[in-house]
């Protein structure tokens, strides 16, 4: 039994096809069909009786479910999310009642104008699928009174419902499988996963989601959902957000998991941005070691500039992890950069030089550079996320615009440099000691564990975490790694002996496609998911020989202590992370060494064990 709706005029002024709103998101109908206005009056009216889902924290959108369960869109403007808020003025909240006709928004039409702003307010039917539109409104001039849409409830031909979403049909699937988006509290990634933190865990359909054409797997992990995508993690997250716009609720993600893998989640979340950054580094680092041994002279312009290039993201880290922090615990950029700037102003640094007592009205202050530093920001941010709500609250609002910041200064400066920025200093500088101690005294046995269980940290993800934070103390304590990124020449080159090993046995086209594009993508890049999800764990015993191959690798790496002296996944475009700054070539031929004995041991045990590859009789 179909079931009709009216949807009425949202301003006045002229009524315009959504063909004619400059952005594909809206014109192409990829959220779904609608009409458009262009306004001559500044307000936005209620388009029928329903309730307010969500107004979007930069103001520029409202969403709104009808009485009958049809949702909208309002979307003030073009490209007006950079706004922020300003000239922008909604007048309900999340779940209020609203009548047709009901203000429920102004905004400074006028002003938009002036700042370059299409000022076209598109109304979009989110749940399209659910709806057919039987009439859209020809008249030129419209008002709250107008009828915009006339729509009937019932599913639309199928043609249609694929013309509006085939092109981005898994990422319409990821969230239909998650229980669609208002389940969703936080969304980033990674290099290869989407990294997902939920409502309500029940709500997922796990089964669909791992069936899902392009998903490679899920992962449970550090209280969230991981999704393995694979190399075109990137722009699947672009789109989602294009097309969902999911705003992170860290509040809603505090009660997920236990202590430890709630703080693992937020380191997570703060250094997985800074990582490419923090690997580009390391490839220039590397260049730079072949260049000198090429002759390059260390005096000359060119080596200074790439040398500085190397290493600015360690020195000004602290300002990269300020703004990452400040996205995370939900707080003003520009105070979580002027507490980074703060530590590494060159007077600060400079009592870390001279030595001696230092005090900031009495209070002491521990004189400590904290150039290179992880968690004396990131502790910094934290108390700053607080320290911001209690100024909302207390501060009046007639004089927030100078005394709210001049608060916040006050009450962090003392807090930074007297507390939190020490403490997170001597944090660092006990993992450092219990990582030297425990080199000192059992290396060969913490590099054999670690080498041996690469794949279920791969597989839980607990990686994405600890890597930044053991590989960056490892750096700034001794200088290279020899435990973690080592354990990732097993991960990494045998799963390239996995899918070669796959390729030349098995008989089925498709898995021999498969496998040739997961080799070269790990050979070369260093990217294994594809390799693991796709071939290793769907087909077992390939799986089991993961394991022999790394434990190989451990071994030999215990027993010659093999180094890696810049921060980047091993493959072969970088190998030269393991060439001795120092010149000699012994660590580079030993690392070589361990590579040729995990490809050649992974591959003779995936041929051995043998596989069942009669799953892919019926998958491409």
């Amino acid at each position: 039994m179909s079931e009709k709706e009216q949807i009425h005029g949202i301003t006045q002024g002229e009524i315009v096809p959504l063909s004619e709103v400059k952005d594909p998101i809206f014109s192409e109908e990829m959220m779904g069909k609608g009409a458009a206005m262009r306004p001559n009056l500044g307000e936005i009216y209620a388009p029928f009786d329903g309730v307010i889902v969500s107004v979007f924290p930069t103001k520029h959108a409202i969403t709104l479910k009808s009485d009958q369960g049809c949702e909208v869109l309002i979307h003030v403007g073009i490209d007006t999310v950079n706004l922020n808020g300003e000239l922008l003025e909604p007048l309900v909240s999340e779940n209020d009642r609203v009548k047709t006709g009901d203000l429920i928004m102004r905004f400074d039409l006028v002003k938009i104008k002036e700042r370059g702003y299409d000022p076209i307010i598109p109304l979009v039917i989110l749940n399209t699928p659910d709806y057919k539109i039987i009439e859209v409104n020809e008249l030129e001039q419209g008002d709250r009174e107008t009828l915009l849409l006339d729509i009937e409830k019932g599913e639309i031909p199928m043609e249609k419902k694929e013309m509006n979403s085939k092109e981005y049909a898994l990422e319409h699937d990821i969230i239909r499988a998650l229980g669609g988006k208002d389940n969703i509290t936080s969304l980033g990634h990674c290099a290869t996963r989407l990294r997902i933190n939920l409502k309500d865990e029940a709500a997922a359909d796990e089964e669909k989601l791992e069936k899902i054409p392009g998903v490679l797997g899920i992962v449970k992990s550090m209280g969230g959902l991981q999704i393995v995508i694979g190399n075109t993690v990137n722009q699947i997250y672009d789109n989602i957000q294009k097309l969902y716009n999911i705003e992170s609720s860290t509040e809603k993600m505090k009660e997920k998991g236990s202590v430890p893998n709630r703080i693992l989640n937020v380191l997570s979340d703060i250094l997985s941005p800074a990582v490419p950054l923090i690997m580009a580094s390391g490839f220039i680092s590397a260049i730079l070691v072949i260049m000198t041994r090429l002759g390059m002279d260390q005096e000359s312009s060119t080596y200074v500039i790439l040398n500085s290039a190397a290493n600015v993201v360690f020195y000004f880290l602290p300002l990269m992890l300020a703004y990452t922090a400040s996205k995370r615990f939900k707080c003003n950029t520009i105070y979580a950069l002027f507490l980074g700037g703060l530590f590494l102003h060159p007077n600060i640094l400079g009592f870390a030089q001279k030595g001696g007592t230092v005090d900031l009205f009495y209070l002491p202050v521990t004189a400590v550079d904290y150039s290179s530093s992880l968690l004396p920001i990131i502790l910094s941010v934290w108390v700053l996320s607080y320290v911001e709500k209690l100024a909302d609250k207390y501060v009046p609002d007639a004089a927030k615009y100078v005394f709210k910041p001049f608060a916040i200064v006050v009450v962090m400066l003392p807090i930074a440099l007297c507390i939190t920025g020490p403490a997170g200093f001597l944090l660092g500088e006990g993992i450092g000691s219990i990582l030297t101690l425990i080199y000192s005294h059992a290396s060969w046995l913490a590099i054999l564990l670690v080498a041996s269980f690469a794949p279920l940290l791969v597989m839980t993800g607990m990686h994405i975490a600890l890597t930044p934070i053991i590989i960056l103390t490892n750096f700034e304590n001794l200088g290279y790694d020899n435990m973690l990124l080592i354990a990732f020449i097993g991960m990494n080159f045998s799963q390239f002996a996995v899918a070669l090993a796959v390729m030349f046995k098995t008989k089925k086209r498709n898995l021999k496609q498969l496998a040739a594009s997961c080799a070269i993508t790990a050979f070369l890049s260093g990217i294994t998911e594809p390799t693991l999800y796709g071939i290793s764990v769907k087909l077992k015993k390939p799986f089991y020989a993961t394991f022999i191959g790394c434990i190989a690798n451990g071994i030999f790496c215990a027993i010659a202590n093999v180094k890696i002296f810049s921060f980047a996944p091993p493959s072969f475009f970088t190998l030269p992370i393991f060439m001795n700054p120092d010149g000699s070539n012994t660590n580079f031929i030993l690392a070589l060494c361990t590579i040729g004995i995990t490809i050649v041991v992974t591959f003779v045990a995936t041929w051995i064990l043998g596989f069942d590859d009669s799953i892919f009789e019926t998958e491409s």
